[in-house]
């Protein structure tokens, strides 16, 4: 075998081993951060564009950043349109590549100078501890990334003498697809846009093929790249599984643009900004790379509305099916697998109040519901199992506090489920002034509370569930002792006595519990307000709930 050959193939591979453990290095350097960074700012498609190009160029993967962003929406944690955002951002984001190997590699050579950085990494790996040693992965694959290119462009130069524009597919339409699926075929192979993106520009700069052939394989490689986003969506939410589709529709509307781009880009270059301009032809490929993503960006993103409608019609919504966000394959990522738990928790608890809402109000009877209630019940103990095998050994304090915040709305979700067994409660309280209006008004928190659910709690409403359980539970005693002076100057009273005070204790713990749900779901966010907010202590319960 040829040593061109050889060397090429021997480079490119050092050039994937370079990125992969510099992203794995980075993920786990900074993936907290990250996935807070990306929740944190993920609010509007101009915030969810910007993250998705900045942690793109960070992580130097288009692939991670869109995997992300379907986990994230599969989690609940995004919307679809915030999902949007970052995979816009993503596709710009992995042009970046594209500029480093050509300033850094191409112009300043840097192949030799990251030999000996690859040996201060893999030392830094070896001794230093947890941080250090991921810092030292991280500088080990940022190194071997220029080595590999560095060979790789020896290996190209040696294959240019065999290998020239004539031997691949001529600059015409159907030369230009065929070069493009080349380009998809490569990344499939490769899993990597970025490795493709690299080689078409060694073989460009190295004369072994035409800027317009190098345009048209970097066009294959985004469509190519849209594949391990669809295959991280196949089988999971249907949020999930919309950002993966979406990805797919935006790369080939990108790509059809810049398809019929190409042709008056590379006549404009070699017209007016060619070799007699002193712009070099690799220069002009990450140029287009950039150019046709940017106005793919562009062109899509005052159609975010329709084209998310558009989504929505391709994959609507699953019918009845709470525990979907529930997947196994974000256990490996505990704020993501906990996010899951904590929105399904949400969604129980906004049907609950509906129901309570309805039975408060005698819209329906109890065996009208019973069908719901066990549902909900299943939905409980499938979270209840699916948080045990969430995994937090060995993560930092606010992925553990997260999870204790998420088991203990588990709890009192429960446990308000096992009071909304005991409606026939609510009979005897209303036959009571006092008790009559302690319902009328724990209603109006119950329906308060099911309006603004879809917009998130805020400290606001925990405030005043926590204001309203605290001042019907201070007037317990005064309040039993009313009750009980009442049934000892009527006769027969007793009966009633008990049941009232039943009522009354009821209705507490049915406050108390609306509080804590809303407490604990509160506190497991991931992010508020910018940062992780310590959860105070739980008021000591003096009887069982």
């Amino acid at each position: 075998m040829d040593a061109g050959i050889i060397d090429s193939i021997g480079g490119l591979g050092l050039f994937l081993l370079g990125m992969v453990i510099l992203t794995s290095g980075l993920k786990d350097l900074a993936g907290g951060t990250i996935r807070r960074m990306i929740a944190r700012f993920t609010k509007s498609i101009p915030t969810g564009i910007a993250t998705g190009v900045i942690v793109t160029a960070i992580l130097q993967s288009s692939s991670a950043t869109t995997v992300t962003a379907v986990g994230f929406a599969g989690a609940g944690l995004l919307t679809l349109t915030e999902s949007l955002g970052i995979v816009f951002g993503a596709n710009l984001g992995t042009t970046v590549t594209g500029w480093i190997v050509v300033l850094f590699g191409f112009k300043l050579k840097l192949g030799q100078i990251a030999f000996p950085l690859v040996l201060v990494g893999v030392l830094l790996k070896l001794f230093g501890k947890k941080r250090i040693g991921l810092i030292g992965f991280t500088i080990a694959g940022f190194s071997l990334i220029f080595v590999g290119l560095d060979i790789l462009q020896e290996g190209m130069s040696g294959l240019a003498e065999m290998v020239s524009p004539e031997s691949f597919p001529q600059d015409s339409w159907w030369g230009r697809l065929l070069l493009l699926l080349m380009g998809v075929g490569i990344v499939l192979v490769t899993q990597s846009s970025s490795a493709g993106v690299v080689m078409a520009l060694t073989a460009l700069h190295s004369g072994a093929i035409s800027l317009a052939q190098a345009g048209a394989l970097v066009i294959g490689f985004g469509i190519g790249t849209t594949f391990t986003a669809l295959l991280a969506s196949l089988g999971k939410s249907v949020a999930a599984r919309r950002t993966g589709l979406a990805h797919v529709f935006y790369s080939l509307v990108t790509a059809t643009l810049a398809y019929f781009l190409l042709p008056v880009y590379v006549w404009f270059w070699e017209e007016y900004a060619g070799p007699a301009s002193g712009i070099s032809s690799d220069i002009a490929l990450v140029t287009f790379h950039t150019l046709f993503n940017l106005l793919g960006l562009l062109l899509i993103v005052p159609f975010t509305k329709p084209f998310s409608a558009m989504i929505i019609r391709f994959i609507p919504e699953a019918v009845n099916d709470q525990t979907e966000r529930l997947d196994e394959s974000l256990l490996s990522n505990p704020n993501v697998a906990i996010e899951a738990a904590r929105s399904t928790l949400v969604d129980v608890f906004q049907c609950i109040l509906q129901l309570m809402h309805k039975l408060f109000t005698s819209e329906v009877t109890r065996e009208e519901l019973d069908e719901e209630f066990a549902q909900y019940h299943d939905t409980l103990e499938t979270t209840s199992h699916y948080l045990r095998q969430i995994n937090v050994t060995g993560s930092d304090q606010q992925t553990v506090h997260s999870s204790q915040e998420v088991v203990l709305a588990l709890d009192h979700l429960q446990r308000l489920m096992r009071r909304c067994d005991e409606m026939e409660r609510l009979s005897s309280a209303n036959e009571n002034q006092t008790l009559s209006r302690f319902v009328d008004e724990l209603n109006e928190k119950i329906q308060h509370l099911e309006q603004t659910l879809n917009n998130g709690f805020s400290e606001s409403d925990e405030g005043t569930l926590q204001d309203f359980w605290e001042n019907w539970d201070s007037q317990q005693k005064e309040t039993r002792r009313e009750f009980t002076q009442s049934a000892t100057a009527a006769d027969g009273q007793f009966d009633n006595l008990l049941q009232q005070l039943d009522a009354f204790r009821w209705l507490t713990r049915i406050s108390y519990h609306l509080w804590r749900i809303v407490h604990h779901l509160q506190g497991a966010r991931l992010i508020s307000n910018g940062k992780q907010e310590q959860a105070p202590a739980a008021p000591r319960e003096t009887e069982e709930a």
